[in-house]
């Protein structure tokens, strides 16, 4: 199966050890996906990186404000050939291979894939994002036309080529675009994209998907993975990549990962 039709685009601003584990990892256990950087910091890569494409649009963004980041990769990848693109971090770890083929079969019949998607988050949740948009929500269901949100977890999120077009073509684009570069100020809302992206696909009638329920200890907020939580990942098929793992040399799950790239710093 060719999959010439997937890239991976790293959120990344320091271009340390740190992402060269998350390429190695990636080329390693994907070795036909594409790769791209988005540089969210203030410079440019290093030599180390130079044979990375960098996405032409990339803005300076901070730790829980990083929703332009999502917006500017739904804009690149509507003028590009790629079926589908999936955000990365580099606290993410690849652990084996075959996420090429778990994308195509789960997207088949999907436009979106969301982590930890959840349909209709009650107004009384205490959930951060959703509780930190209050003041902001009653403008951004009236900007997509729907009343209720939906959410998910932000890292390794699949989006299609139907699911991008729709967004960015979408009447009220601009307006959205608008609201998420007000978001970006002191005192508004954090993590908008956990809620902003899962509840667009329910606004312009599109297909969502979820990864299978038992990943959810895989790819998670937290706690950060230990040594023994990466040799329990390995030994569940389907876990293709692995979050959190510190950024950290000496941390004992980092390790590992790296010795199973053959690598020791």
């Amino acid at each position: 199966m060719s999959t010439a039709g997937i890239c991976i685009i790293v959120l990344d601003h320091r271009h340390d050890q740190y992402l060269r584990d998350l390429l190695d990892g990636i080329r390693l256990h994907c070795p036909d996906v594409s790769v791209a950087l988005y540089n969210s910091g203030g410079k440019p890569p290093g030599p180390a990186f130079g044979d990375l494409p960098i996405l032409p649009h990339c803005s300076r963004l901070h730790y829980a404000k990083v929703t332009p980041f999502f917006l500017d990769l739904l804009e690149w990848m509507v003028d590009r050939n790629f079926e589908y693109v999936i955000n990365a971090e580099t606290d993410m770890a690849f652990i084996r291979p075959g996420f090429e083929e778990f994308v195509y079969r789960t997207m088949k019949d999907s436009d979106y894939l969301a982590p930890g998607f959840v349909r209709t988050t009650p107004r009384t949740s205490r959930w951060r994002p959703y509780r930190s948009l209050r003041a902001e929500l009653p403008e951004l269901l009236s900007i997509i036309g729907t009343a209720q949100t939906n959410r998910c977890f932000s890292p390794g999120q699949i989006f299609s080529s139907r699911y991008a077009s729709a967004v960015v073509g979408s009447p009220w684009y601009s307006d959205l675009r608008d609201f998420v570069t007000r978001n970006q100020e002191a005192g508004k809302s954090f993590s908008l994209q956990e809620v902003l992206l899962p509840t667009l696909a329910d606004a312009l009638r599109l297909r969502v998907a979820n990864y299978p329920g038992h990943l959810a200890s895989v790819n998670r907020y937290r706690p950060y993975h230990a040594a023994s939580g990466v040799f329990r990942c390995r030994n569940i098929p389907d876990a293709y990549f692995m979050h959190p793992i510190r950024r950290d040399d000496q941390d004992p799950a980092r390790l590992i990962v790296r010795d199973g790239l053959g690598r020791t710093t």
